[in-house]
């Protein structure tokens, strides 16, 4: 087998012709100093001997690396985010011309001791994108800002450099699609805001469930939060629930439940069939999800808009890559997506 023909270099070049490394770099770069008939002596002999260019030594000089890092800040080593967001990223980092690399950072790792994200310690990237469910603690954020990279965050409420779903328009649009359907008793159900603090919830449940207030007051309905006093643990929802509906009279029951996710959505479906509801024709659910389809079916959904999100994310970082200033946040909105879980009730 033949031996593998070695990289060319620039001295290599330089060599073979009998010039300076200096001259040959001139050359190739297009620089005016070099003579016309030189320059084309030496761009035939790069094509002939197969030169190309380190485009890593070429990045450390300029400072440009035209790769983004997509920081996710995780709690546990198995915890996953939409792709919805990396694919939005990664579209819109490909418009801009850069391209994205990946990194993981367990949050409790971090702060017990463990090492800085390795893209922050190399700073082979030209910027910071960062995603995490819960606001990041100090060590995290003193990292960030002594990268002196520019970051822009995604999923998180901020005035500048994030983009994040409109969730409190997200909330609205379930009741807006409920009501235009007929429906009065509207319920939300979050198994987490009744017992948990403010400070341990992700923005999201806290806006969407507003959003619901909002709507409701502004129709003039009274709203009804289902959602556990105290800790269930997360397979006594389900019981929770089931027990709250059952006592229910008809005529006090909810006609129709707003969710705040899937998880939701899912102990609805399942405490309904257990008390011989059907879906729709005798409880409507609508939910907030990234996706149309939930475990296979066609439920009313407000849209997350996760690529949407990570397109902005992109494009932020893109502006602030080009602009030393701070941007105004993107506030992203949801869609509505109509399935066959809402019944439209007959005056």
């Amino acid at each position: 087998m033949p031996a593998k023909k070695p990289f060319i270099t620039q001295y290599d070049l330089a060599t073979r012709l009998g010039v300076g490394q200096k001259t040959v770099s001139r050359a190739l770069a297009g620089e005016p100093r070099v003579a016309p008939e030189l320059r084309a002596r030496i761009v035939a002999a790069a094509k002939k001997f197969g030169y190309r260019p380190n485009q890593s030594a070429r990045s450390v000089k300029s400072r440009r690396f035209d790769r983004v890092l997509f920081l996710q800040l995780v709690e546990a080593a198995d915890q996953r985010i939409d792709s919805g967001i990396i694919d939005g990223i990664s579209d819109g980092l490909a418009e801009i011309g850069r391209s994205l690399v990946i990194e993981r950072l367990v949050v409790p790792d971090f702060l017990a001791g463990g090492p800085a994200p390795r893209g922050l310690q190399e700073m082979m990237v030209d910027g910071v994108l960062v995603h995490g469910n819960l606001d990041p603690s100090a060590q995290i954020e003193v990292v960030l800002a002594s990268s002196g990279l520019p970051v822009v965050w995604v999923n998180r409420v901020l005035e500048h450099d994030a983009a994040y779903p409109d969730d409190h328009g997200g909330g609205r649009l379930m009741v807006e699609r409920l009501v235009a359907a007929g429906h009065r008793r509207i319920a939300w159900f979050d198994g987490m805001l009744g017992f948990r603090p403010a400070v341990e919830l992700h923005y999201s449940r806290i806006q969407r469930h507003a959003g619901y207030l909002a709507a409701m007051s502004a129709v003039g309905l009274a709203p009804r939060t289902l959602s556990p006093a105290q800790d269930p643990g997360r397979d006594g929802q389900f019981e929770w629930l089931l027990s709250h509906l059952q006592v229910l009279p008809e005529r006090q029951r909810p006609t129709a439940i707003a969710c705040y996710g899937s998880y939701e959505a899912l102990t609805v479906l399942h405490a309904a069939g257990r008390l011989g509801l059907r879906i729709p024709e005798d409880l409507s659910l609508i939910l907030a999800h990234h996706e149309t389809l939930v475990v296979g079916i066609r439920l009313d959904v407000a849209l997350v808009p996760s690529e949407a999100m990570g397109r902005a994310a992109a494009a932020l970082l893109g502006w602030r890559l080009a602009n030393t200033r701070r941007t105004p946040a993107v506030i992203v909105p949801f869609n509505l997506y109509s399935g066959f879980s809402v019944r439209l009730l007959t005056p």
